[in-house]
């Protein structure tokens, strides 16, 4: 049986397949546990957040799917809680993400387009790509404290245009100064990273997020990883699992966690 996803959207925020359809994609490829991870509300984010007034019918929805499955799956409530984004009350779990950067008051996506993107590193960087990606990093940083996540959502998210529009080199030093110190301070934390292939999903990249060369020194560290598909759409839930777990294989990892009542738990790799 396949053990869960724990990252999910829905059309609550700019996910393409309702909670219930979810659900019952998932009941059916046989999924022990599932998540919902809404998209939490975020100013200036709008287009693809969880509208404000929204949020209270996004997690009754989910609760009654909660009870509607219970004994045959279990289902979790959760949200990604953006960097600038609000925590409501009464969830079963929070992933902390990035998505955007704040300069002078003005907020740049860094997941939207490359057009987007390139814009962002012209208009607020004067060009420096390590600069931006330093100021991703930085933020990143401080998501345990801002947001009281429970583990890091796509801790690269800022590499997502980088294969198919190369604008850094992600194994040079420059870049993985700023990551690395940022990923050691994590670890030291305690925190859990999450391993993530949605990018793979829609076609964006071939990897998942994290690198195999973070992946590899948080090994190192003996960080934890959780792995999510960051599913979009029914068709999403669970894709590319076995390329992603091949790859923390690779990286030394000998087990991953899923999300319990009681937090985390370790399960073997490559297990169905």
């Amino acid at each position: 049986m396949l053990q869960g996803d724990f990252h999910t959207h829905s059309t609550y925020d700019d996910g393409k397949s309702t909670l219930a359809q979810m659900a019952a994609a998932a009941r059916s490829l046989g999924l022990a546990r599932l998540g919902f991870s809404g998209h939490s509300w975020c100013p200036g984010q709008e287009d693809y957040c969880i509208p404000r007034e929204k949020i209270g019918d996004y997690l009754a929805q989910a609760r009654a799917l909660q009870v509607r499955y219970a004994g045959e799956m279990e289902i979790f409530v959760g949200l990604e809680l953006d960097f600038f984004g609000e925590r409501p009350q009464g969830l079963d779990y929070v992933i902390g993400s990035v998505h955007a950067l704040d300069r002078n008051g003005r907020l740049y996506a860094v997941d939207e387009s490359p057009e987007v993107t390139r814009r962002a590193v012209e208009e607020a960087f004067a060009g420096d790509w390590y600069q931006y990606t330093d100021a991703y990093f930085d933020l990143v940083a401080q998501l345990p404290e801002k947001t009281g996540c429970d583990w890091i959502g796509h801790f690269d998210l800022v590499s997502k245009f980088n294969q198919q529009d190369p604008r850094f080199d992600e194994e040079s030093p420059r870049y993985l100064r700023r990551a690395l110190e940022v990923l050691e301070y994590l670890a030291g934390r305690g925190m859990c990273f999450e391993v993530n292939t949605g990018a793979i999903t829609r076609g964006y990249r071939t990897v998942p997020y994290p690198t195999l060369t973070m992946l590899r020194r948080l090994r190192e560290l003996g960080g934890e990883i959780i792995l999510n598909s960051d599913a979009h759409h029914v068709s999403h839930l669970c894709a590319s699992f076995r390329e992603a777990e091949l790859l923390v294989k690779e990286a030394g990892f000998t087990h991953r966690n899923i999300w319990t009542r009681g937090g985390f738990q370790a399960v073997g790799l490559l297990e169905q």
